[in-house]
């Protein structure tokens, strides 16, 4: 199965898990949470390049030619 990351840049719409990915390569998860400016804010990162909430991302579909017995 071929899963395939969304990316999207900007400013999050809303609080959630996000996976990240920085200026400097780290790809990694974050919260995003309203700071105290009342503006949406990455908790761990503050160079964030491009991110995608984890809600997004379809989970991985077992065959069932794959399940162990």
């Amino acid at each position: 199965m071929e899963s395939v990351i969304k990316w999207q840049t900007g400013e999050p719409k809303e609080n959630g898990e996000y996976l990240v990915t920085t200026l400097d390569g780290i790809v990694d998860y974050d919260v995003v949470y309203i700071n105290s400016k009342g503006k949406m804010s990455f908790g761990n990162f503050d160079n964030v390049l491009a991110w995608c909430k984890l809600s997004d991302i379809e989970h991985y579909k077992v065959e069932k030619e794959e399940i162990c017995e």
